[in-house]
């Protein structure tokens, strides 16, 4: 393959927040009764709901969200934490790679995810209780290697890693690219760009951006190439949960941006809805 300008630990890694969730202690009261407030009475007040204990999974995305060190658990990981408050829950979080955490929600029992891309693919296979932000997409290659991208033709013939489980692969493979590897976390994912046996990653911007600020990288260094997708990211659960019991996660994420501690995770995320 010929290029114009050729110059650019964790076993635990990438790509999202899981919550282990439980089924409801007990099942919702029935809606107040209509014709009571008719008649003047004043309706039955709901008995409260409560959940059973949530169990918080998550891969590392620094600054998302992460275990250990300075500013963690991250943004993302602030904002499940005070859900999981919302909710009666002091929500401690394990971590696993991201396809690891994506087998674990589609087969449950009980589980919440997060960050996770809505895809077609993923659409029936699990439940899905809320947009959280978007991410877009990028391609990026070391500035020391690349003084400028080569013609969109040959890097559909460069070899193109991104993080394993994500929606990247069959993105990219879909777009013609014909060398997609994939990794199981970003230190890998760098340590590939430097050794150069891969010339691009492809991979969520701030997901990306973070991995760098985590191993003291500067963005600066790598050359910042075409945006394929956009692409909503959310709040997804296992097939087993019911909808009284996402209509609950619903309504204590909806107080979260009432009182502006939504709008705060966004702007601390630097993350757009």
């Amino acid at each position: 393959m010929r290029w114009w300008s050729p110059v650019l630990g964790n076993r635990r890694a990438a790509g999202v927040a899981v919550l282990s969730l439980g089924l409801l202690s007990q099942a919702l009261c029935a809606p107040a009764d209509i014709n009571a407030q008719a008649d003047g009475h004043d309706a039955p007040e709901a008995a409260p709901v409560s959940l059973a204990a949530l169990h918080l999974v998550s891969s590392e995305l620094p600054p998302l969200i992460f275990a250990r060190g300075s500013g963690s658990p991250g943004a993302l990981g602030e904002l499940l934490q005070d859900l999981g408050l919302e909710l009666g829950q002091n929500l401690q979080a394990s971590f696993y790679p991201f396809a690891r955490a994506i087998a674990l929600t589609r087969r449950g029992p009980g589980v919440l995810m997060a960050p996770l891309v809505r895809t077609p693919e993923r659409e029936k296979l699990l439940r899905w209780v809320a947009m959280l932000y978007q991410n877009r997409y990028v391609l990026y290659g070391k500035r020391e290697r690349w003084l400028q991208l080569p013609p969109e033709a040959d890097l559909q013939a460069a070899r193109v890693v991104v993080l394993r489980g994500a929606i990247s692969r069959d993105r990219l493979r879909g777009l013609g690219f014909m060398h997609v590897i994939e990794e199981a976390d970003y230190p890998r994912i760098l340590r590939r760009l430097d050794e150069g046996t891969v010339d691009f990653v492809y991979a969520a911007e701030p997901t990306f951006l973070g991995a760098l600020q985590s191993a003291g990288r500067e963005p600066a260094g790598f050359l910042e190439g075409p945006s394929y997708d956009t692409r909503e990211v959310w709040l997804a659960a296992s097939p087993d949960v019911s909808e009284p019991q996402l209509q609950q996660i619903r309504l204590a994420l909806d107080k979260l941006k009432r009182d502006g501690r939504y709008a705060k995770f966004l702007q601390k995320a630097r993350l757009k809805l």
